[in-house]
């Protein structure tokens, strides 16, 4: 039998290049997310191994070579948006959306710091790394659907994952 990966919810992620908007969304629900576009499967390994990150992917051939040299992952079968979130939030155990989590940039990953005091009606953060700033705009009302569905899916998941 396979031993299972540990069940934190605040692992951090290595996302290979295939899975590049699921990189993004697990960064602003707050994990710290790295995304290669680039490497190829010895060096995302390698990677994984060198920073204690979880290796996302959809790559089953790079998954299967993972778990034969003991390095966790995770591998997404969904085509969907939905279905790839749920995927890897289930896989690590989160029974929901934690939105007390501080979101990280979308762009680099760098955490963010409220940067609110410029604007009394909005939350504003400024991202540490890089200096992008972000709010809850047009763009937010489509990701809190997405995340109120997948959060709805965690809840349910028992129903859900059941054979």
């Amino acid at each position: 039998m396979e031993a299972q990966p540990e069940r934190r919810s605040d692992r951090a992620f290595l996302v290979d290049g295939m899975l590049g908007s699921l990189a993004r969304k697990l960064r602003i629900l707050g994990f710290d997310t790295l995304y290669d576009s680039k490497s190829n499967d010895q060096e995302l390994l390698k990677m994984a191994i060198a920073t204690k990150r979880c290796l996302v992917t959809s790559d089953i051939d790079l998954c299967l070579t993972a778990r034969r040299r003991k390095v966790d992952s995770i591998l997404i079968g969904s085509r969907s948006e939905r279905g790839r979130l749920f995927e890897v939030l289930a896989k690590i155990g989160a029974t929901r959306i934690d939105e007390t989590k501080v979101p990280r940039c979308s762009v680099c990953n760098g955490l963010l710091e409220d940067f609110s005091r410029m604007d009394k009606d909005q939350t504003i953060y400024t991202c540490v790394t890089c200096g992008k700033h972000y709010w809850k705009g047009s763009h937010w009302k489509k990701l809190s659907m997405l995340f109120r569905e997948v959060d709805l899916m965690l809840r349910n998941k028992d129903k859900i994952l059941r054979p």
